[in-house]
């Protein structure tokens, strides 16, 4: 079968039309997981070992078992037991599963970054009088964001190309609208390397703004 050129130019319209569906469910996705994230890591610090027991069992769980498998729980196993989930939405069921599959991550990054603050520079904070709150606000987030930068835009990146997995709950994203369109006339090929360019071109848009957020958020240190 001969590459249908014509076809594959025709699907770019329709799947561009889809990108802005793709980067709201994405970033969607990555606030909610931020948001998780952060409750997390303030929990993994408190002094009650069964919460941080708990918290370590959540981080292990979410980082060690695949995505689709945790999606699949919560959208077709879930509801089976808790009956008020059975009218939840695919997009919602998508969305807080990878709010919770990624904010095992996520939490890690921001470890990886408070770590990554000079003990010296709190010391130093603490002993001009500052006390523990003003220290974590004007001298450690900022420094622990702007080295967290790069690794958090790979979880956006990560999070968004994971929209592509949302076609098996049935949420109509780019990838799942290429599918419909190679059933149109069976070309499978022409669709789907169609959809993964419009995928590198969402992907490239978001590179930009992350390079850009980087360099803005340096001038502040």
């Amino acid at each position: 079968m001969r590459f249908n050129f014509t076809f594959f130019i025709q699907c770019f319209p329709e799947l561009i039309a889809k990108m802005p569906f793709t980067l709201w469910l994405g970033l969607v996705s990555f606030a909610a997981s931020f948001i998780l994230a952060v409750i997390i890591a303030v929990l993994r610090n408190v002094k009650c070992a069964p919460v941080r027991w708990i918290v370590s069992l959540y981080i292990s769980f979410f980082r060690s078992t695949p995505y689709i498998t945790q999606l699949f729980i919560f959208y077709y196993g879930l509801p089976q037991f808790i009956p008020s989930l059975r009218t939840m939405s695919a997009e919602a069921a998508f969305v807080a599963s990878v709010a919770l599959n990624s904010s095992a991550f996520i939490t890690e990054i921001i470890r990886g970054g408070l770590l990554a603050v000079e003990k010296g520079q709190r010391e130093a904070a603490l002993s001009v009088g500052m006390n523990k709150f003003q220290m974590m606000k004007e001298v450690v987030i900022p420094q622990a964001f702007v080295s967290s930068l790069p690794a958090l835009g790979n979880s956006l990146v990560a999070t968004v190309k994971n929209t592509a997995v949302a076609f098996t709950v049935g949420v109509v994203e780019i990838l799942s609208h290429s599918k419909v369109l190679a059933a149109r006339g069976f070309n499978y090929m022409e669709a789907y390397i169609a959809a993964g360019i419009v995928y590198w071109m969402l992907i490239l848009l978001l590179d930009v703004f992350q390079k850009q957020l980087e360099k803005r958020a340096c001038r502040f240190l």
